[in-house]
């Protein structure tokens, strides 16, 4: 593996931090922020405000998925089934294309049934929110109230 110019130089700083004899440690560099370029102070401020703005968005979420119920679902079917073939096409030996992880996770939120099954931590917590909102999300596709028409004689 080759480090870049700066994640090098940021790891000789880190091995000049060593505690002196009298017990203090100078401040070592941010982990996240020299290895991704984003700072741990950056990704709390930014989950802090998402957090405050959770209500805002759930209400959102709820209205689109009332608005637009089949595209909500077969949205949410897709990203799930992507997510989980990301997380399992290298590991799992029975997921060989998309359409796997599609077939996998359709049944996870329908009758539960499938010859697949996840391999990897991620593909199981994927699989776990599909068995919990797909039904839910399915439900709400399909049924619709009726629209009323006048009986014709």
């Amino acid at each position: 593996m080759t480090l870049t110019p700066e994640q090098q130089a940021a790891l000789d700083q880190l091995f000049l931090h060593v505690p002196s004899g009298d017990g203090h440690t100078p401040p070592v560099a941010d982990a996240l922020h020299t290895w991704l370029g984003v700072s741990g102070a950056d990704v709390k401020a930014r989950l802090l405000d998402l957090l405050n703005k959770k209500d805002e968005l759930e209400a959102q979420l709820l209205d689109l998925v009332k608005r637009y119920p089949l595209d909500s679902a077969f949205g949410f079917l897709l990203a799930s089934s992507w997510a989980f073939y990301a997380a399992e096409k290298d590991v799992n030996p029975r997921i060989k294309t998309f359409i796997d992880a599609f077939y996998y996770i359709a049944t996870c939120a329908s009758v539960g049934y499938a010859d697949i099954f996840a391999s990897t931590q991620t593909g199981r917590a994927i699989a776990s929110l599909v068995m919990i909102l797909g039904p839910a999300l399915t439900n709400s596709a399909l049924d619709r109230p009726a629209k009323t028409r006048p009986l014709e004689r």
